[in-house]
């Protein structure tokens, strides 16, 4: 038992011999909580406990799970059969397929990903007579992912909804859901919340997980949101054999749900629960630490802890400041250049706040022919003739996949055009049955005509491979598929360039499907694609390929790196815009700044750009979070040509000296006016001098660039300039 938990420090053997009721572990960033994780699995087994299969540990990404289940076989001398380590989604999925039919679907459900459930939110609008351009199904799809995990159906939400679009958006809901149903499918959130009624609704079938599972282990406790909060509710005997480890200083998915009263409630949630910080970093410097715990210590809602760590000392900040984005790209990937002389370019990473903040950097690696990957950019299992042979499958598992039908009827080309499949849809409609059963008996319908001879053809096809799903090994399965379409000669024909690339994808699918197969030897068609559609491109990303990562902080979650470019500091970019107004966003935005930066092994450089082009070239002001992070673990490095700001010329990168707090303005390359412009919001009444009292409608941009739309009294509405205004908040 000793070498569980020998060179574990003090905080973290508590936290794996702490078996017993309820434990909120506070894991600061670098504190080694996934080793806590598994050592405590590790010593429930070898304590005898429980059993592996009395145990059940989630967490957020397929790549986390199957390191924490990597990791307990390690311990443990060899796999662990029957232990659940995986992702809530994988957990439910599978709850779902053994329980599904107490909620009417089919244990073979199809398992919907974001591809699919906007191609039905699409048709839905599309069916509704409703404008796409009003109702953006991406936007649509937001919102009722977001009723969703709220646990407010379709129903309901009609019932509540007052007003035009409320009341739209509650029909694409419902129609949507009934879509849904027809094809036996399922989206992500269903997955969620379709296993939280179930328990809800089935006391008996409650009792009998309940039973099963005597410990529960939840990695990224902050990350849950409500539906995974009583999902693990309702798995909770009265037992309370329940621990979770988080950070609340590291909640940075509230856009998606996440709910930071989870972790901040967790005393009030479970009385009598013990909480166990732990604090030792054995990641980053000790001035990476001192940077984002200063930053970090500005939020409010946290319950606090002091990260500290033995590597005492470490280089300062960086921070460099350019005239503009490209120049901004251009610097940072000098300094990787320098760098890639003596350090793996694996071991470097650029992060940004947005996607869209990728760009320049792109092009200033290609110019420099340095090897770069894109976390984020298209997923392997989004590519088209990936998805296309996914379809298929799907197909083959589920005949009342509508979705998946209508992507491959005429896949390679059969001639079934959009009037065929306009005509078999009214027809499957009206007589209740799946696209696939209607083109199977296609001959008995006139109107199809002369496609009814490709449309069972089709429906042949699928049939003949579903007889053999359940015997055939499932790479078998699909490289019979391949050959049997002629997908090689068909992409070739197609382009030969990227024909080639496509072949080359599939290939790799194939691969996939094999090493699968290899670690899951009884896994059936059904199981691989439910395993399948929960991937993500983070589980295929491989570090140890010699490339320069490019990345969003969301994404760069749980992973570290030697040298850490953070971009983009500027007000309305990093803090984003529409957080600005917002407290609890600010707060959420300064969180993913201390994500970011304990990200950091070794070096953390601080990127902004005086002017960049947002809609039009836009003056830049210096973000908050450089003004929080203590000054003097700063090295400010000016890139800036002479002119902007009249400030002194900087050709050339030179450390810039600490000027007095009244020069800083002018001299240190630091534009700050938060404190006048951060009290500006909408609904705000001020007084202007000239203009008299009014009341403020709109703002747009930020600092120096803030404008106000203010309706003044007996005047009218006037857009102003906030900087120039003189105004003076009196309500």
């Amino acid at each position: 038992m000793n070498r569980l938990l020998d060179d574990l420090n003090p905080e973290q053997r508590a936290a794996v011999i702490t078996t017993d009721g309820p434990l909120l572990v506070i894991a600061g960033a670098g504190s080694g909580k996934t080793r806590v994780l598994t050592r405590r699995l590790a010593y429930l087994l070898t304590e005898r406990k429980a059993t592996p299969y009395q145990l059940l540990a989630v967490t957020f990404t397929n790549k986390a799970a199957g390191e924490m289940r990597d990791r307990v076989a390690e311990l443990m001398g060899g796999e662990i059969g029957g232990l659940q380590v995986s992702t809530f989604h994988s957990f439910c999925s599978r709850l779902l397929r053994r329980e599904a039919v107490r909620i009417g679907y089919d244990n073979q459900f199809t398992v919907f990903d974001a591809g699919d459930s906007e191609t039905v939110i699409k048709n839905s609008i599309k069916e509704l007579g409703l404008a796409g351009t009003q109702f953006a199904p991406r936007a649509q799809m937001r919102k009722i992912s977001d009723l969703k995990n709220k646990l407010v159906g379709a129903t309901t939400y009609l019932s509540q909804a007052g007003g035009y679009f409320e009341n739209a958006t509650a029909k694409i809901y419902a129609l949507y859901e009934k879509r849904l149903r027809e094809c036996d499918a399922m989206d992500f959130d269903d997955l969620l919340v379709n296993s939280v009624l179930l328990l809800r609704d089935n006391p008996e079938v409650a009792k009998n997980w309940r039973e099963r599972f005597r410990y529960l282990l939840v990695d990224e406790y902050q990350d849950t949101n409500h539906v995974q909060y009583l999902l693990l509710k309702y798995l909770l005997d009265s037992h309370n054999n329940i621990c979770v480890v988080g950070d609340e200083d590291q909640s940075i998915y509230g856009w998606r749900g996440a709910d930071i009263r989870n972790i901040l409630d967790f005393e009030r949630d479970y009385p009598g629960a013990k909480i166990i910080k732990l604090e030792q970093n054995y990641r980053s410097t000790h001035t990476i630490l001192a940077a984002a715990s200063g930053v970090i210590a500005n939020n409010e809602s946290r319950k606090g802890k002091t990260l500290w760590t033995a590597l005492k000392g470490g280089d300062p900040l960086s921070l460099l400041i350019t005239d503009s984005a490209e120049d901004e790209a251009r610097h940072v990937v000098d300094i990787v250049v320098r760098r890639g002389e003596t350090s793996r370019l694996s071991d470097m990473v650029i992060l940004y706040r947005t996607n869209a903040q990728s760009r320049a950097f792109e092009e200033q690696l290609r110019r420099r022919n340095i090897p770069y990957q894109i976390v984020g950019g298209l997923a392997f299992y989004q590519r088209k003739e990936i998805k296309d042979l996914l379809a298929y499958l799907k197909l083959i598992v589920n005949p009342k996949d509508d979705i998946s039908f209508n992507r491959v009827v005429n896949f390679p080309k059969r001639g079934i055009g959009d009037r065929t499949i306009e005509e078999l849809t009214t027809i499957a409609r009206a007589s209740g049955s799946s696209l696939l059963e209607t083109a199977g008996m296609a001959n008995q319908h006139a109107p199809l005509g002369a496609k009814a001879k490709a449309l069972m053809a089709f429906a042949g096809l699928i049939e003949k491979h579903r007889e053999t799903a359940d015997t055939k090994p499932v790479a078998v399965l699909v490289q019979d598929i391949v050959e049997e379409l002629g997908l090689v000669q068909e992409l070739l024909s197609e382009d030969k360039v990227t024909g080639q690339t496509k072949i080359e994808n599939i290939e790799t699918f194939i691969e996939g499907i094999s090493e699968y197969s290899t670690h899951n030897p009884s896994s059936t068609l059904a199981q691989y694609l439910a395993d399948i559609s929960l991937f993500t491109d983070l589980d295929i990303y491989k570090e140890i390929e010699n490339k320069i990562t490019l990345m969003t902080i969301h994404s760069a979650k749980g992973l570290e790196y030697d040298t850490v470019f953070l971009v983009g500091l500027e007000e309305g970019i990093f803090p984003f815009e529409r957080s600005i107004a917002e407290p609890k966003q600010i707060e959420e935005e300064r969180r993913l700044f201390y994500v970011g930066a304990t990200r950091a092994r070794k070096k953390l450089y601080l990127t902004c750009a005086v002017m960049r082009h947002r809609f039009g070239a836009v003056d830049s002001i210096p973000s908050r979070f450089i003004r929080e992070t203590p000054q003097e673990l700063i090295e400010k490095i000016d890139f800036r040509r002479q002119g902007m700001y009249s400030l002194p010329s900087a050709t050339q990168a030179r450390p810039m000296q600490q000027p007095l707090p009244s020069q800083r303005p002018q001299e240190a390359g630091v534009h700050y006016v938060y404190e006048e412009n951060e009290t500006f919001h909408p609904g705000r009444v001020v007084h202007h001098p000239t203009f008299g009292r009014g009341r403020i409608v709109t703002t747009e941009g930020v600092g120096d660039s803030l404008k106000l739309e203010i309706s003044f009294t007996g005047i009218g509405t006037k857009k102003i300039m906030a900087r120039f205004a003189k105004l003076k908040v009196v309500g």
